[in-house]
């Protein structure tokens, strides 16, 4: 059965060096709307450039989990998404100072105890989820993924084989939610093996590595702190395979819906992972209703690309008749920086725009009209009845008063929790695309 969605209640700020590059980094991470998703924001770029938390933002990471958008990259993601995933805080806005998160103590605990002192909190929309009718596999090698199908809940079982002198086998199954997540997973850190040493240095990396955020497996069966090379003391007798449950859960948090299911992993790692969340992934989007259109789809349509592609998702299309849109209206807009940067509102002219653009969805879907562009020729009955302020969530509804093969004439609506921001009547041209 699906739950609602959930963010935090308020702001919360962290800071750390990243485990790779020893950079100092500043996190701080804020509430977002439903279905937003995860957003990371580089405020060390110009204009603070967003890189979503989606499949199709997998980039390829050493030893990490990396995703990039727009040549924009942001590293080791994982220890954060899954304490969003095992937390169930599915929006989530997070600003940072640098291209890689914090180390922190190399694993989920320090984020998670921060999403809980902000507070977690229900919103309107529910959350999707994936749900399995068959069995689903993918492997490379000696790596396997196999997800058979379950009941409202995710059950992972992880085997972790080592090679020959390190440690047995281990293996862990835990029945994911939050309580459980907490004290069986959150506390597990990353490792590493003696031969890595030669490999880091050799690149450069490893600046925040310390002896608390994580630990060393050497050959003879050992375990060592990494800097001073002395024994260390595990959290759980099979830490390792518990820090893998970790990272499996931060990788398929890109997929943004539950997953039910039972699924064994062995010695899976973030390259195999990010191929089974690509899997869901397709799922996900053959069980979505017909009429539920997310922004990849709408740029199939429209001929609009960021910055100025005003619809994030249509919820609802009645035929030819009606369609419904929404535009998560965030600070991180492009235009705010200029307008009003003292009293951000969102212009109205850029409502008008989201309107049209949604009506432009409506008209296009008609097979007979596939080929053309909508122009916006007229605009009547005009008005702007309440600002419109980052944070809010613009229901954007068109309905087609009149069509014909050249040209259009829609009624529009514009609102914020019911409340009508704007209005107007559109009329449109249709135009051959191969003529512009």
């Amino acid at each position: 059965m699906p739950r609602q969605q959930r963010t935090i209640r308020e702001p919360v700020e962290l800071t750390g060096e990243g485990l790779f590059s020893g950079r100092r980094t500043r996190v701080r991470m804020l509430p977002a709307d439903p279905s937003s998703g995860y957003l990371f924001v580089r405020t060390d770029l110009p204009d603070s450039p967003v890189v979503p938390a989606t499949v199709e933002a997998l980039g390829e990471g050493f030893r990490c989990t990396t995703l990039e958008w727009n040549n924009v990259e942001v590293k080791v993601t994982e220890h954060l998404l899954a304490a969003c995933t095992g937390l169930r805080v599915d929006n989530l806005m997070i600003e940072l100072n640098t291209d890689e998160l914090p180390a922190l103590g190399g694993s989920a605990q320090s984020w998670a105890d921060a999403l809980n002192a902000a507070g977690i909190e229900d919103q309107k929309s529910e959350r999707p989820v994936v749900e399995l009718e068959h069995t689903l596999a993918v492997s490379e090698g000696a790596t396997t993924i196999v997800a058979t199908p379950a009941e409202d809940e995710l059950a992972i079982s992880y085997v972790l084989e080592f090679e020959e002198g390190y440690r047995p086998a281990e293996a862990f199954t835990v029945h994911l939610e939050p309580q459980r997540f907490l004290k069986e997973l959150a506390p597990a850190r990353t490792f590493g093996f003696d031969t890595d040493y030669e490999q880091f240095r050799r690149m450069g990396l490893g600046g925040g590595v310390s002896d608390e955020n994580t630990f060393i497996l050497c050959r003879d069966g050992s375990v060592e702190q990494p800097l001073s090379r002395q024994p260390a003391q595990l959290r759980f007798p099979n830490e390792p395979v518990r820090h893998k449950i970790v990272d499996f859960l931060g990788d398929i948090a890109v997929i943004n819906a539950d997953l039910h299911a039972k699924v064994v992993a062995v010695r899976s790692g973030h390259k195999l992972n990010a191929q089974f969340a690509g899997r869901l992934m397709r799922l996900l989007e053959e069980e979505r209703p017909e009429e539920f259109l997310d922004v990849r789809e709408i740029v199939r349509v429209l001929p609009h690309r960021y910055p100025f592609l005003m619809v994030d998702r249509i919820v609802r299309i009645e035929g030819e008749q009606k369609i419904v849109g929404l535009k998560n209206v965030s600070i991180n807009e492009h235009y705010f920086q200029g307008h009003y940067p003292d009293y951000p509102v969102m212009p109205g002219v850029l409502q008008l725009e989201s309107l049209a653009q949604t009506a432009g969805v409506l008209l296009l879907r008609k097979l007979e009209h596939a080929g053309k562009v909508p122009f916006l020729v007229r605009m009547e009955g005009v008005k702007l009845r309440r600002p419109v302020r980052p944070g809010d969530q613009l229901l954007l509804e068109a309905e087609t008063v009149r069509i014909r093969s050249r040209s259009a004439v829609v009624r529009t609506r514009a609102s914020v929790d019911g409340d009508v921001a704007c209005e107007a009547e559109m009329s449109f041209m249709l135009v051959d695309a191969d003529a512009i």
